[in-house]
C-alpha cells in the first residue's frame, strides 16, 4: 500500500484531498502546516495588530476531519522557514520596487520543498495537496527521459485553476506529486464529495489574503515593515497631482486607492529610486501594453533543457487570459516577446509558459523591453 502525506489545512479542497485518496486504496497521513503565529510578528518587530490568521481554527478543523477518515494527523511547524523564505522574500521585492508572487515562493520552497523533503524523510511515496491542478504525461521532442516525462497541467475546472502558482516545483519531485481534486469538474464537486463523506469542512468558506498568513492587509503590513516615505504622484508630463505614502505600495496597472480627482488614472511606473508613481489617465491606456520583456530564473518542468527557440502561450498573472508569445533562450535569461502587447506586465511577476493545458514552466519578470 502506498503512503501518501496529505497537506490538510483545515479547508474543504485538501479535506476532500484526503478523503479521495483514503478511498483510493492509499495508506494516508494528514499534516497540518503551522507556519504563521504571533510569534513571527513579535520576530519581526511588527504589531500584534497585524495578526489575522486563524490558524487555531483551522488546526481543529483539519484534526476532526483527520479523525474523521480514521488516519494519523501530525503538525509540523515551518515557522522560521515561512519567515525567512516567503516572508522576507515578499518585502525584500517590494523595498526593491518589485510586484513579487509569494505563493509561488511558497509552493516551491515550503510545500513541495521542506515538506516534500520531510514527508520522504518519514517513509512516503506521494505527497498531496489540495490544489487544483494536475499530474500528466507529456510527450514531445523535448520531454523529459528515463521515465521523468511528467509535469503540471491546468485543473479540469478552468475556473479554479492554480497552475500558475506551482511552475516553480523541482521537476524531479513530480512523479511523487499528487493533485485529486485537479480532476474535478468544478468547485461544487468538491464540496459535495466532502459532504458525501460527512466532513465539517464541506460547506467552509474559502480562505482569503495571503497564504498561511490570512487577511493580515499587506498595505499595513509593507509599511510597518518598510518604514512609511512621503513622495509625490506625478502625471506623465511631470506634473504633481498628489502624495504617496511610499512607492512600493503600488503596482504597475492599480487604479485603486490613489486618490486623486480627475480620473480614472492608473499607475504607468514606479520609479523606487526617486520614491514616485507615475500615473497615467484613461485616455493613455497604451501606456500599459508591452510586448518585449526580459525574464529571469527560469524553471522547466517539461524540458531537459531550455529550448533555445520557440513559440507557446504564456501567462503573466493568475487568471489572465495566456497569450502566444516567442521566447529566446540566453545564458541566464529569457527574452520573451509577445503576438499583441500584453497589459500590465510588472518586474517581480511570474510569467508561466504553456502549450495547451500543459505548464512548461516560468520565470519572473525582470525588465520590460518596450
Amino acid at each position: 500500500m502506498s503512503k501518501v502525506f496529505v497537506m490538510l489545512s483545515g479547508g474543504v479542497d485538501s479535506s476532500t484531498t484526503a478523503a479521495y485518496l483514503v478511498d483510493q486504496g492509499y495508506y494516508v497521513v494528514a499534516v497540518f502546516m503551522k507556519c504563521w503565529s504571533r510569534d513571527q510578528l513579535e520576530i519581526m518587530g511588527l504589531s500584534q495588530d497585524l495578526y489575522a490568521c486563524l490558524w487555531e481554527d483551522d488546526l481543529e478543523d483539519a484534526r476532526l476531519v483527520a479523525e474523521k477518515l480514521k488516519i494519523p494527523f501530525e503538525v509540523w511547524d515551518f515557522q522560521e522557514q515561512y519567515r525567512q523564505k516567503v516572508i522576507e522574500y515578499m518585502l525584500t521585492e517590494y523595498r526593491l520596487g518589485r510586484t513579487p508572487n509569494p505563493d509561488v515562493m511558497c509552493n516551491s520552497t515550503i510545500k513541495f520543498g521542506m515538506f516534500f523533503d520531510k514527508s520522504m524523510e518519514n517513509g512516503a511515496d506521494y505527497v498531496a495537496s489540495g490544489h487544483y491542478a494536475r499530474i500528466i504525461n507529456f510527450e514531445s521532442e523535448n520531454a523529459l527521459e528515463n521515465g521523468q516525462n511528467v509535469c503540471v497541467a491546468r485543473g479540469l475546472d478552468t475556473n479554479k485553476d492554480q497552475s500558475y502558482f506551482l511552475w516553480r516545483i523541482n521537476k524531479d519531485h513530480l512523479n511523487q506529486v499528487l493533485f485529486p481534486i485537479g480532476d474535478f469538474e468544478n468547485k461544487q464537486k468538491v464540496r459535495e464529495y466532502a459532504a458525501k463523506k460527512d466532513l465539517l469542512t464541506a460547506k467552509k468558506k474559502d480562505s482569503q489574503g495571503l497564504c498561511f498568513v490570512g487577511k493580515t492587509p499587506l498595505r499595513e503590513l509593507l509599511l510597518e515593515s518598510i518604514g512609511q516615505k512621503e513622495g509625490q504622484i506625478l502625471s506623465t508630463t511631470g506634473q504633481v497631482l498628489g502624495s504617496h505614502q511610499g512607492s512600493f505600495l503600488y503596482t504597475i496597472g492599480q487604479r485603486e486607492k490613489l486618490g486623486l480627482s480627475g480620473g480614472p488614472w492608473f499607475v504607468s511606473k514606479i520609479d523606487i529610486h526617486k520614491n514616485q508613481v507615475i500615473v497615467s489617465h484613461l485616455d493613455q491606456i497604451q501606456n500599459l501594453y508591452h510586448t518585449k520583456l526580459e525574464i529571469e530564473g527560469a524553471n522547466w518542468q517539461a524540458f531537459t533543457k531550455p529550448v533555445e527557440k520557440f513559440s507557446c502561450l504564456a501567462q503573466i498573472r493568475y487568471r489572465q487570459n495566456p497569450e502566444m508569445c516567442f521566447v529566446e533562450t540566453f545564458k541566464d535569461k529569457l527574452i520573451v516577446t509577445f503576438d499583441k502587447p500584453v497589459k500590465s506586465p510588472s518586474v517581480g511577476q511570474s510569467i508561466v509558459f504553456y502549450e495547451d493545458q500543459i505548464m512548461l514552466g516560468g520565470g519572473i519578470i525582470n525588465a520590460i523591453l518596450d
